[in-house]
């Protein structure tokens, strides 16, 4: 089964994260497929703009799969994981058209860094999303903390980041993360028709102009030294005990 599935009307291009029965939760399976199609859409010219979005009801992304990233790595093994994801991180936010995160459930973790990445992010109003590594004894791994400075205040970012709670569909519209909240009554259609009447052209010049706002290697070297010291945090006991706390909540 396909863990990223990509959908293509009208010159959008939908990619649907497609691991419902895990909330979305990232593998590095889903992130080269996720970079894969990316790679495909960034060469078709008849694409005006990308949004992604989660399989489901549930969920658009609930970050990293614990199958895979558990508390057990080393500070190696972790970083490797780690900056495959960034990459795809990286893709996103460097995408030469316009990608809006389309939040149809709850985002947290790596979730809130992979929709950070996105351009513009529109978050269903019952949903709820979080940076919430700071209580696993971790920060933002896949370079999304340093991302989240470039898209808000930075006093409302490093809040966010250290107190490390979920935010509802309001607040996170007030500190100005998300763009938009919808209700599952909106046609998604509708929610982008902005977009859609504007030639692929037009979007590459504008997302253009846009980037070059971004001091984009400087931000790489940043994304990368977050996630060298997220990786360095992986072998900590306070990691170790809060990664065993939540699996063991879960099953209860």
């Amino acid at each position: 089964m396909s863990r990223v599935i990509v959908k293509r009307r009208e010159g959008m291009a939908e990619v649907i994260l497609n691991r419902p029965e895990k909330l979305n939760a990232l593998s590095s399976e889903m992130a080269s497929e996720l970079k894969w199609q990316l790679e495909e859409l960034r060469e078709m010219e008849d694409v005006s703009f990308v949004v992604l979005t989660g399989a489901g009801n549930k969920a658009f992304c609930a970050g990293g799969d614990l199958t895979e990233f558990h508390g057990h790595l080393s500070t190696e093994e972790a970083y490797e994981k780690l900056n495959r994801i960034k990459e795809v991180v990286y893709d996103l936010l460097t995408f030469p058209t316009p990608v809006a995160a389309l939040l149809n459930g709850q985002a947290r973790g790596g979730g809130c860094e992979l929709a950070t990445a996105c351009d513009f992010r529109y978050g269903l109003e019952t949903a709820s999303f979080g940076f919430v590594q700071g209580n696993l004894g971790l920060v933002p791994g896949f370079g999304g903390g340093e991302l989240l400075y470039e898209r808000i205040h930075p006093t409302r970012a490093a809040h966010w980041l250290m107190d490390a709670e979920m935010y509802t569909a309001e607040e996170a519209f007030r500190i100005g993360w998300l763009h938009k909240v919808w209700t599952e009554k909106e046609v998604e259609d509708r929610m982008f028709q902005g977009f859609m009447n504007k030639t692929p052209r037009q979007m590459r010049i504008l997302k253009g102009q846009y980037l070059k706002h971004l001091d984009k290697g400087d931000l790489l070297d940043r994304m990368e030294a977050e996630v060298l010291q997220c990786s360095r945090l992986w072998e900590s006991v306070e990691h170790k005990r809060a990664v065993k706390k939540f699996l063991q909540t879960r099953k209860r």
